[in-house]
């Protein structure tokens, strides 16, 4: 079974910087980026992007180089972000909110790191880590001498733009080279098949080093609009929304988690700001309709939501789907919607055949969408990029180790992770499976099951849960009701009423944080 997302032609310079220098060109006046009391137009942002790319030059950065970027919500993090793309280098955003160790291990993993780039505030952070410091703070006198204008870097559309890091199953973290063409045909989607324009400007509310940021940074300026910045390294609900109403955003990207967060914000404070968001594209980790149900519904209520789905191996976002039948989700998986444009998704089994219509196999992504691969990693890691026999050739994908199946009318759905599976009781399950009968029992906001072991070492489900409005669910008739859905070796044996989910600094509920728990 295969899903094949709309041909859309691309010109033959697919740089993003070079889109954001257009706009810069045809509309220097207008507004690129505000952070706190400081704003920048398309002409000042470019003018400082331009001088800080030669300033990299002169270090001897250029095509085929990687930059780290360790810096603040702030416009220097957008001068070394552009700056570094128009020097030819690819960025590496390292998040000032993880632990110092953490980003010194990411550091270490690349190679081919020229220079970090820090600021007074973040240089401690990966003061020892490879590469030379780089306080762009301190460059205000030695930027002022550098041309303007914009560099003239011979870059081929195949040369990798940004690289981001996942977490490996070995404590060690895979970084993920992107492209040039991905990127652009990512952006060149969203702005196509959303309408995006220069009326849709974003607000920064996940972490610098999430994948999905990269999008929500780029984003706005690929359109012509601006990008507002959050002025706090840590994700603050009542700055976040007040802006969100202040400038009048129109595009956010960010996970479900932090989506929650601002529509229980909003429904605590009676206002609307929200619901006047152009779009809302939501990814990084399965979406709980019923969290957003009753606020996407309300009368007067313009906001679209996009259940998208997508890996940071292929771009972020391989399908995307507009919620709108509510209805229909509930008792039921949500589609997380057709592919991006120039991009195809395969269901595939074991042998790398396509399964039959309407059965569930093994999603695996081409196309555009399809990143460089990793920088490093495993042998067994490296084997997911791979190549499969077609009749037209062979054709380079990813398998994403995500199970899926289609709808008749050709969405996607998912239905848990290849290595998700666990054993209890000599019965294979996957996790995602209870999730979901969890999530359907009317005592039941959100759910998270674990398969965590005990004192003898014997695996069992540990069931975090999420109350409905209003309830206080007593784990003892949710287990016996759980039995009348339910196999009785798919019903967590202990379960653990929480008033919210801890989440990771990349905004997703922290699923090691809840194991701890459950252990403790």
């Amino acid at each position: 079974m295969s899903l094949t997302g709309r041909h859309l032609p691309l010109p033959d310079d697919l740089l993003v910087h070079r889109v954001f220098e257009a706009h810069a060109r045809r509309h220097p006046d207008r507004t690129a980026l505000t952070c706190g009391d400081v704003r920048l137009t398309y002409a000042e942002l470019n003018e400082r992007a331009n001088r800080f790319a030669h300033h990299l030059r002169g270090r001897g950065v250029g095509r085929g180089g990687v930059v780290g970027v360790c810096l603040d919500r702030s416009p220097d993090l957008m001068t070394a972000i552009l700056g570094t793309l128009k020097a030819g280098a690819a960025y590496v955003p390292l998040d000032p909110t993880y632990p110092a160790e953490r980003l010194r291990l990411m550091v270490s993993q690349l190679d081919t790191v020229k220079l970090n780039v820090v600021s007074a505030e973040t240089r401690e952070l990966i003061d020892d880590a490879p590469g030379e410091l780089v306080r762009i703070d301190d460059l205000a006198a030695e930027l002022a001498q550098e041309p303007a204008t914009n560099p003239v870097v011979d870059l081929a559309n195949d040369d990798l733009c940004y690289v981001v890091f996942t977490s490996g199953s070995t404590g060690t973290p895979k970084s993920i080279a992107v492209r040039h063409d991905g990127w652009y045909n990512l952006l060149e989607w969203l702005r196509v098949a959303y309408g995006l324009g220069p009326e849709s400007s974003g607000l920064t509310v996940s972490s610098f080093g999430f994948d999905i940021s990269q999008r929500g940074l780029m984003s706005p300026l690929f359109c012509g609009a601006a990008i507002h910045l959050l002025p706090s390294r840590y994700f603050d609900t009542s700055m976040a929304y007040r802006l969100i109403g202040t400038h009048g955003v129109r595009q956010l990207h960010c996970a479900p988690s932090t989506l929650y967060v601002l529509i229980d914000y909003e429904q605590a404070l009676g206002t609307d700001a929200l619901t006047r968001v152009g779009h809302v594209f939501i990814g990084g980790e399965p979406l709980t309709v019923a969290r957003v149900e009753e606020w996407a519904t309300r009368p007067g209520n313009s906001c679209v939501l996009l259940h998208q789905y997508g890996v940071a191996e292929c771009t972020d976002v391989a399908t995307s789907h507009v919620l709108g039948d509510y209805e229909r989700y509930r008792g039921a998986a949500t589609p997380v919607g057709e592919p991006v444009y120039n991009t195809e998704i395969r269901l595939l089994d074991d042998e790398l055949n396509e399964v039959p219509d309407g059965e569930t196999g093994e999603i695996c992504v081409s196309g555009r969408s399809v990143s460089a691969g990793y920088l490093n990693a495993s042998p067994a890691d490296h084997e997911r990029f791979t190549e499969l026999p077609t009749a037209q050739g062979p054709v380079r994908i990813y398998r994403t180790g995500d199970r899926g199946y289609a709808t008749p009318d050709g969405e996607l759905v998912v239905v848990g992770r290849v290595d998700s599976q666990v054993k209890i009781r000599g019965m294979r399950m996957d996790l995602g499976d209870v999730e979901h009968g969890l999530r359907g029992h009317h005592l039941v906001d959100d759910a998270v099951v674990l398969a965590v072991p005990d004192a003898s070492g014997e695996l069992g489900l540990v069931g975090f849960v999420l109350p409905a409005p209003g309830t206080r669910p007593d784990t003892r008739t949710l287990y016996q009701d759980l039995l009348k859905t339910l196999p009785r070796n798919m019903v967590p044996q202990r379960f653990t009423v929480l008033d919210s989910f801890p989440l990771n600094p990349n905004g997703k509920t922290d699923r090691r944080a809840l194991a701890a728990l459950a252990r403790a």
